[in-house]
């Protein structure tokens, strides 16, 4: 059985990102970089906007504990430094690169969408044996077993790793940044996921059994079965 992780990205982005693709492909002389890392900045929100402040939003709403609002405040602030470093060094990193020097970049991207229908989805691969392991703890979970709740966290961490691998670290690497850049890159991408795995982590040793599943489903979802 084999899955895949698929986000969705909003139509007019991705119309925007073959356009540029297109642009790339037909030879334009006008320096598309400005274009390219926007449109970059908008796909990272729009990921992030789903799959974690969309959670955060829904978590606000069912608090009922006094404590519930701090973990709230602190993943928010997790949330907000991500956001901000993703809309302040994707067009950053690529400002000054040539229309030669992208088209790399563009044609990995365009490879990494899936069309279904209306939706518009950027999809990455995980590996089978976390996705069981994942999948066994949450039935686990289900069952009423507390046990699992933080393991089954670090397995979403991993799962999330396969898509900062596939979607961030290896398109940098297609890039060949001079070693400044690439150092600079590499410390916001070490310290923004570390931040954010430390906060999923943390979450798993503090909700309960009763909201566990609720915030796992939440991930799950963006799980989807391939023949």
């Amino acid at each position: 059985m084999s899955y895949a992780v698929y986000l969705r990205v909003e139509t007019q982005t991705y119309e925007k990102f073959i356009s540029i693709q297109q642009r790339l492909q037909a030879g334009e002389k006008k320096k598309l970089a400005h274009e390219l890392g926007d449109v970059l900045a908008d796909v990272s929100v729009q990921v992030i906007q789903q799959a974690f402040i969309n959670l955060l939003e829904q978590q606000k709403r069912r608090l009922t504990r006094p404590e519930g609002h701090q973990i709230a405040a602190d993943s928010e602030k997790v949330i907000e430094h991500v956001l901000s470093a993703f809309k302040k060094y994707l067009p950053w990193a690529i400002a000054l690169f040539s229309n030669e020097r992208l088209t790399p970049l563009v044609n990995y991207f365009a490879n990494m969408v899936r069309r279904e229908g209306d939706q518009v989805y950027v999809r990455y691969d995980v590996d089978p044996a976390v996705i069981k392991n994942t999948l066994d703890k949450v039935e686990v979970i289900r069952g009423g077993d507390a046990s699992e709740i933080a393991p089954a966290f670090d397995c979403l961490n991993q799962i999330i790793d396969a898509g900062v691998d596939q979607l961030i670290r290896q398109p940098k690497a297609l890039l060949k940044f001079n070693l400044v850049v690439d150092k600079t890159l590499n410390g916001v991408i070490q310290v923004s996921t570390n931040m954010a795995y430390k906060r999923l982590s943390s979450l798993g040793k503090e909700v309960e059994i009763g909201s566990a599943p609720y915030y796992i489903d939440h991930f799950i979802q963006f799980l989807h079965h391939e023949a």
